[in-house]
């Protein structure tokens, strides 16, 4: 019986964060765990609010509020005045935040480049393309500031 599709896309999304977790730890970026990815993952290169953040991950803005603490305590993320709402804050990386996605990205192409290799690059690029139509951007998906 061939794997259902839940269990492809977990095995394929295990896979990445495998890698992914692998290269930042060879980087030096070992202080990254699977708890950040929550905040990771929905920050964007330009920011998000930690209600934008927690919406587009499907938690609490408690949940998210405590990984952002940790993240800024080990100088991944840093908070800094809403420029559009005075009340509000708005996470951003620091530079040695932008270097761990710098990593991360890396990565992901080398292994997108890899999946080309073993399947072949029209292939490749049909799968991807199916996949970017099946699962476009979720619409709940911090907007850049």
């Amino acid at each position: 019986m061939p794997k259902s599709l839940q269990v492809l896309l977990r095995d394929a999304h295990a896979a990445v964060d495998a890698e992914v977790a692998a290269a930042a730890t060879r980087a030096g970026f070992s202080e990254l765990n699977p708890g950040h990815h929550v905040v990771l993952r929905n920050l964007g290169e330009l920011g998000a609010r930690p209600s934008e953040m927690a919406a587009a991950a499907g938690v609490t803005r408690q949940a998210i509020t405590k990984v952002v603490d940790d993240l800024e305590r080990r100088g991944v993320v840093r908070r800094e005045p809403d420029p559009v709402d005075g009340r509000g804050v708005v996470v951003r990386y620091t530079e040695r935040g932008l270097e761990g996605l710098a990593v991360a990205r890396r990565r992901m192409a080398a292994m997108e480049a890899d999946f080309s290799a073993r399947i072949g690059a029209d292939r490749w690029a049909e799968v991807r393309i199916a996949l970017e139509i099946l699962f476009p951007e979720h619409p709940k998906t911090p907007h850049p500031r």
